[in-house]
């Protein structure tokens, strides 16, 4: 006999996928909350930042994270998403590049800090959550962290899931 209905693991995934997206929300909401506020506010690039966060959010959905790398230099940053299917995010002082689209930073005073962050957080039945950070400096400092790029990966821990935090 076939029993119809969810599974208490499928309604618990759908809860968090759903907190998830809504947090996110929250984040833009809170962001356009300040550009009438904050004149160091990066406004004119709240789009782009929107955009991008959407585009790797999007891909952390398609393709599974299976670890990353940060190579720093001189004159850019690179993050390598080993996931199914390998990408690169490459960030420079005023551009970001994602699946060969270029994000360009349109406020005069604000540039990307080639200094990221990320930190790993156990949650329970085997979940995990990565949040990775790239700061946006407004004038060179970073002011208020509404400008940021944050990006979020709910993940299942595997025996080769081993993350450890990471910041410059």
């Amino acid at each position: 006999m076939h029993k119809k209905g969810f599974t208490i693991l499928e309604v618990l995934l759908s809860i968090v996928l759903i907190s998830i997206v809504l947090l996110l929300l929250l984040r833009v909401m809170m962001s356009l909350e300040n550009i009438g506020h904050d004149p160091s506010y990066a406004s004119d690039d709240e789009i782009i930042r929107t955009e991008i966060i959407k585009n790797i959010e999007s891909d952390f959905l398609t393709y599974h994270l299976n670890g990353l790398e940060v190579i720093k230099s001189e004159k850019n940053t690179k993050i390598v998403l080993k996931m199914d299917q390998e990408k690169e995010i490459i960030i420079e002082r005023k551009r970001l590049i994602y699946n060969d689209e270029v994000y360009s930073l349109k406020s005069n005073n604000a540039t990307y800090d080639l200094c990221v962050t990320y930190t790993y957080q156990d949650l329970e039945n085997d979940y995990y959550l990565l949040e990775l950070t790239i700061p946006v400096l407004i004038e060179g400092e970073n002011t208020t962290h509404h400008d940021d790029l944050v990006l979020t990966y709910l993940g299942v821990k595997k025996e080769d899931t081993n993350y450890l935090d990471f910041s410059c």
